[in-house]
């Protein structure tokens, strides 16, 4: 069994890579595609002229991203030959940009992309790739040194679906980090009792669904993969087949309900106005996140009273060395008669190794804390909570599955340990 977890993790390592150069071999027969008067792709290089014929990287039009971006028609293709290009894409209709060894660096760009929001007026945007339209294809680049996230998805004017981000490396994004001194950022403040964050490596920021996160490298920002519903529910997208490491100080994968308006007054879902739910975290390789910071590999928590994190599905990941525990759900204590919903998450078939290395403080003190390694951990401070476990393997951790009261988990039985202390530990 040991060889053939450590076959299926080689597999895991390797894909996004095959991913890339899948991407790459895409992007060099871009040709063929539609998007410009003559029928074909549109041409960005370094050393583009106006006045060439636009057929192949030595003969691009374009000297900027955003330029052929802006030419392009809706549904076109835009090809980025080798190179550095600094500054902020912002895709505002459908397209495939694909790259060929391209990057994307914000460093030394002043973001011009502008949002209007309730209750804070109008603010920057300050990752570096922007798309608020649907059918979007983003292929081949490396996306470095935004203060912001590194690419990022809203729903500002309506709900965007049909995204697919693939075979990237996001990397050394998310500067700000929510520590002081405070970035300009409005999205480094925090989110009720969730500390601020930047908005990560990738950030569906809401009104995002059925979109995939497929086959990249997220390394080095501040946080990996971040799905929330600020401007939307967010749901039934797939985050399949990356590598999410060493992102210090923040979470590897966080699916948290930021938005107030995911629950009625009763307390009841209302899966079209906001909440994250349906999305399926499938086959990432998690490690080495949050160690600097409080970060758990996968996480589903809820911001403040009326938010909503539920029926999300974790199967089959590769998750360990993290400052929280690998998988963490957290509901935090809110007021009596305030209601939240974490209910109806599965953690499903993964491996999860070493984690909790910094110790989780919960909601304490006072209350309880979780100061040793954990494979999972699912805290309530007071709402019921009902969670599937099955299938996993945890191993090398003091305590496998933490559970606190009022958490109602299903099929415990069926999880394996290796070198745990305690497998199951209750009722804290």
């Amino acid at each position: 069994m040991k060889s053939i977890r450590l076959v299926r993790l080689a597999v895991a390592l390797l894909a996004p890579l095959l991913v890339v150069s899948a991407v790459l071999a895409q992007a060099g027969a871009a040709s063929a595609a539609t998007g410009w008067p003559g029928g074909h792709a549109l041409y960005v290089s370094r050393y583009a002229s106006p006045h060439s014929s636009d057929r192949s990287c030595r003969s691009a039009a374009f000297r900027t991203i955003q330029s052929a971006v802006s030419a392009a028609s809706p549904g076109g293709t835009v090809v980025v030959c080798p190179g550095t290009y600094h500054e902020q894409v912002v895709l505002t209709k459908p397209l495939s940009l694909l790259g060929q060894r391209a990057t994307i660096d914000e460093t030394g760009v002043t973001p011009a992309f502008k949002v209007t929001l309730p209750s804070i007026g109008t603010q920057t945007i300050y990752a570096a790739v922007v798309m608020v339209s649907s059918d979007i294809t983003f292929s081949g680049f490396t996306v470095t040194n935004a203060a912001g996230e590194g690419i990022l998805a809203a729903g500002l004017s309506g709900a965007l679906s049909g995204i697919t981000i693939s075979g990237n490396a996001v990397v050394h994004n998310d500067l700000g980090g929510g520590v002081p001194p405070k970035s300009p950022y409005f999205q480094c403040a925090a989110e009720g009792q969730v500390p601020g964050d930047c908005g990560e490596g990738v950030h569906f920021a809401g009104g995002v669904a059925y979109s995939v996160i497929r086959g990249n490298y997220i390394a080095d920002n501040s946080g990996g993969v971040l799905l929330s519903d600020d401007v939307g529910p967010t749901h039934n997208n797939l985050v399949e087949g990356n590598v999410v490491t060493g992102n210090a100080t923040d979470c590897g994968i966080t699916v948290p309900g930021h938005n107030p308006g995911a629950l009625n007054a009763a307390g009841v879902p209302q899966p079209t106005v906001a909440g994250v739910y349906d999305n399926v975290i499938r086959d990432n390789v998690v490690t080495d996140n949050g160690v600097q910071g409080e970060g758990a590999g996968v996480l589903f928590a809820n911001g403040q009273a009326g938010t909503a994190s539920y029926d999300n599905l974790v199967e089959g990941n590769y998750i360990a060395g993290n400052g929280l525990s690998g998988v963490t759900m957290h509901a935090h204590t809110i007021k009596k008669g305030q209601f939240e919903y974490l209910s109806g998450n599965a953690i499903i078939g993964n491996t999860i190794g070493k984690n909790n290395l910094d110790g989780d403080t919960l909601d304490g003190p006072p209350g309880p804390e979780d100061s040793q390694t954990t494979g999972v951990l699912v805290f309530s401070g007071g709402t019921p909570v009902t969670v599937l476990i099955a299938r996993n393997h945890i191993f090398d951790n003091s305590i496998g599955i933490w559970l606190s009261k009022v958490v109602t988990a299903f099929e415990l039985k069926t999880n394996t340990f290796s070198n745990v202390t305690t497998p199951i530990s209750g009722n804290h």
